[in-house]
């Protein structure tokens, strides 16, 4: 029986399907990373090395406690992370040991679980959702996105797409959303109108200037400032793969590609493993979705329920975003293919959002075992010996 209570408690109790797609998505990040610039391998397999970490402590250790102890701090973190980010002079995140770190990530997520446990909680205390609760969640999300849209607008629109998905599955009014989405269409429009009004001088608000110039490009495709180089070759080395791919390691237009291994990772992938790797990598991330929904559906506590379907949706939203990107249906912008582009902010962020959605998983498993009266005869003799 020790034995028997030995292999219980090691034995992987997750989504195994979600664990197995993010182990195929790590080993064609190597791969990649390998081919744009096999001197980095080394320091990419550190960071999946601390992804993996990452995941794993958030499996092991009840999500339900981490939240409860940590969800508070975890957005006074992110506060924090916001006001270093905004004064420092490094792009996207914050100069740390002589090294830059992107930090939008990180703040993306402690805001979700942060709204996800609000919420959560108060379902579970049987207590629901006032006018008062509504406002103030919407609060918090707007001053995030407010602050993380003055550098990376792509990163702000996704946390609060996100935040009102989960809004919405949290049981907020759809009169409630529709006034927060329409004040926020103005405010925007607003701004932007602003902005082209005052020409040059409006541009010059964070990077205003770069976000403005890839969109008048995107739509007028005039690209004499040059804007549009990035969107052009990503295009290049996809249509030239096709069916035909140039194989791991002889891609040649992912050498002039900028950010080969980050922002454009889909596309040189695509040009050297071709539109079947492609589609694969596409339905993996849809299938993850469906994972989480899956997840969510199964959780026996609104908490659980909540966080998962958050997590899925944000992590999908953003490989979507970024394959988009590539692919040029949507305007260039800086985000990373979750698990497959180098990194080490964004690969630590995302092993620790997929080994939360697994530790909820873990949690649905134990508790329909423990409904199951066999299992919980066989428990607590198992205890007991």
């Amino acid at each position: 029986m020790d034995k028997a209570r030995w292999l219980s408690k090691i034995s992987f109790k997750g989504d195994k399907i979600i664990l197995g797609l993010v182990v195929f998505l790590t080993v064609l990040s190597i791969l990649l990373v390998y081919s744009t610039g096999g001197n980095k391998v080394q320091s990419h397999l550190v960071h999946l090395f601390f992804c993996y970490a990452g995941l794993a402590f958030f499996y092991l250790v009840n999500y339900k406690l981490i939240l409860e102890k940590g969800a508070l701090l975890g957005l006074m973190l992110a506060l924090l992370l916001v006001a270093l980010t905004l004064t420092s002079r490094a792009v996207r995140g914050i100069t740390f040991l002589g090294r830059d770190v992107q930090t939008f990530y990180l703040i993306g997520f402690l805001v979700i679980i942060f709204i996800s446990n609000y919420i959560g909680r108060r379902y579970n205390k049987g207590e629901g959702l006032t006018e008062q609760n509504m406002v103030y969640m919407n609060i918090i999300l707007l001053v995030f996105c407010a602050c993380i849209a003055a550098l990376n607008m792509s990163t702000a629109i996704i946390l609060f797409v996100t935040g009102m998905v989960i809004f919405f599955v949290g049981g907020f009014t759809m009169k409630h959303l529709l006034r927060v989405f329409g004040i926020v269409v103005l405010v925007v429009g607003v701004l932007a109108f602003v902005v082209w009004k005052s020409g040059d001088d409006g541009k010059q608000i964070g990077r205003m200037s770069t976000f403005v110039n890839r969109l008048e490009y995107y739509f007028t495709k005039d690209n004499v400032n040059g804007y549009g180089d990035q969107m052009i070759l990503a295009r290049a080395a996809i249509a030239r793969s096709g069916l035909h791919p140039a194989g791991p390691g002889k891609g040649v237009i992912k050498n002039r590609l900028p950010e080969n291994a980050t922002d454009y990772a889909f596309a040189s992938l695509f040009e050297e493993t071709g539109i079947v790797v492609g589609l694969i990598v596409l339905m993996v991330y849809m299938v993850i979705f469906y994972r989480a929904w899956k997840i969510s559906r199964a959780s026996t506590n609104a908490l659980g329920a909540i966080l998962s379907f958050g997590i899925g949706f944000w992590f999908t939203c953003q490989a979507l975003v970024h394959i988009g990107v590539n692919c040029e249906l949507l305007p260039t912008t800086g985000q990373t293919l979750p698990f497959i582009s180098s990194g080490g902010a964004s690969l630590f962020v995302s092993g620790c959002a997929m080994g939360m959605l697994l530790n909820v998983s873990k949690k649905n498993i134990d508790d329909a075992d423990y409904e199951d009266p066999k299992q919980m005869f066989y428990r607590n003799r198992l205890n007991e010996e």
